[in-house]
């Protein structure tokens, strides 16, 4: 694989497998900004650009990483590390007393070295502003100066908006006022797996000494608790504990506070400090996202294309972005300069009127495409019948409703008699599989595949 193209095309496929096994969220942070560099013998050399991703993709993702590329090509490959010559030049040395933890769990709730815990690329002076994260971005510049004002401060998007990026710029600002600041940035999903095994370890207060005596959590994707009743109450006493010594509590979700299916004492705490939302960028937005973008990754590509891939790409930013890095690479690596027409065949997949033919499917298109899977009567969706083989089904088109169409949760819950608590709880349970379980997954998109072409042949 000694040619530069196959290199990068490997690189990519390794990318998109983890995507399955670790979340987009999590390539887009840690791995996307690493360059594959040379495969020799069955050794893969990497370059990373800061010690920080280097440190936390050697403990959290290599091994991953290593069986990835064996599922890929057969090959057992080790990893090697270099640092990219723009990031080996002398650093100050850190504040004598850092207390920013990473997201990675520790055991007994030890706080480690963190001078390179936070993305140092994710700060307030790298993220666009616009219409539609104004709101949302002036309010965390003006946490990280008056800590605890407004507490708890809770960001909701779907994905792809920025959330992530925002709590990052929130501990280096906050570390920029004050670099002795105890702050943890951590995913749900984390924090979890931290306190079972503390509870296996016997640790218990170990943990809690570790989060109840901070200045600030980061916690992103609080859904992710949803069905963790242990963790959710952990998590409930350690926001009083904080919320009561004025301590920052910072939140991510993917949905508004009274839509979590977690306890009401946890949601009305919530509802009583700063909930804000990101919208889709508008398009003057995504042009700045795009021109940004270009900067960064060098990309010789004109301003007319730069229009119509802000015209037609509308779904989140990272797919605006990995738009504008498929369009560069293809042009240069096939020698190509950049025209609307070239684009407009490259990007086909992502433009917005897909989207917006996807937005019709009815539900009734959804139920005969699950029903015929499940050999079960479409009448049964409505049944109060709660045995397995109706419930499930019941769940996956429920999921699926929410997903394809843009009825409402009550919406939806009509349509299956059903109230809109148990639709939310049927799309978070099918969720997490579809994000866990590969073969699910694939299940999953068959059905869509499926329900699409029912869908466009009841409307001729």
């Amino acid at each position: 694989m000694d040619n530069t193209k196959d290199l990068k095309e490997f690189w990519q496929d390794i990318l998109k497998r983890m995507e399955a096994e670790i979340g987009p969220d999590s390539v887009d942070l840690w791995l996307s900004p690493i360059k594959p560099l040379v495969i020799e013998a069955d050794t893969l050399k990497l370059e990373v650009p800061d010690s920080m991703i280097y440190k936390t993709v050697k403990e959290r993702y290599e091994s991953g990483l290593i069986k990835t590329a064996l599922a890929a090509t057969g090959r057992n490959f080790s990893i090697n590390y270099s640092l990219s010559l723009a990031s080996s030049e002398p650093k100050p040395a850190p504040p004598p007393a850092p207390a920013a933890v990473e997201a990675s769990p520790r055991v007994q709730g030890t706080v480690p070295d963190t001078s390179f815990a936070f993305n140092p690329h994710y700060t307030f002076e790298t993220f666009i502003e616009g219409a539609s994260n104004r709101f949302a971005y002036a309010s965390a510049v003006a946490l990280t100066k008056n800590p605890g004002k407004s507490n708890p401060f809770f960001i909701y998007s779907a994905p792809g908006l920025g959330k992530t990026h925002l709590l990052h710029a929130i501990a280096n600002g906050m570390l920029k006022s004050n670099p002795g600041a105890r702050i943890i940035y951590t995913a749900s999903e984390n924090f979890v797996n931290e306190y079972i095994e503390n509870l296996q370890n016997k640790t218990p207060e170990a943990f809690r000494n570790k989060y109840r005596k901070l200045d600030c959590i980061l916690l992103d994707d609080i859904q992710f608790l949803i069905g963790k009743d242990k963790s959710e109450e952990e998590f409930f006493y350690t926001f009083n504990s904080l919320f009561e010594s004025k301590k920052q509590i910072v939140v991510t979700s993917d949905r508004p506070p009274k839509e979590l299916a977690l306890s009401q004492r946890l949601v009305s705490r919530f509802l009583s400090g700063l909930a804000v939302d990101i919208k889709m960028p508008d398009f003057e937005t995504r042009i700045a996202i795009l021109r940004q973008k270009k900067e960064i990754y060098k990309f010789a590509i004109p301003e007319d294309v730069i229009t119509f891939i802000a015209e037609n790409v509308k779904k989140n930013i990272r797919e605006l972005e990995g738009c504008l890095i498929t369009v560069g690479n293809y042009c240069s690596n096939m020698h190509l300069q950049p025209t609307i027409d070239i684009v407009r065949d490259v990007i086909k997949d992502h433009m917005t009127p897909g989207d917006q033919d996807e937005s019709r499917i009815s539900v009734e298109a959804i139920k005969t495409v699950v029903a015929e899977k499940y050999n079960m009567d479409k009448k049964d969706f409505k049944s109060p019948r709660k045995t397995e083989a109706i419930a499930f089904p019941r769940q996956i088109a429920m999921f699926l409703a929410c997903d394809l169409t843009e009825m409402s949760l009550p919406e939806i819950g009509d349509s299956f008699n059903r109230d809109h608590t148990t639709v939310m709880f049927a799309r978070d349970k099918i969720k997490q599989m579809v994000q866990t379980d590969p073969y699910f997954n694939e299940l999953i998109n068959q059905l869509i595949n499926k329900i699409k072409t029912v869908s466009n042949s009841e409307k001729q």
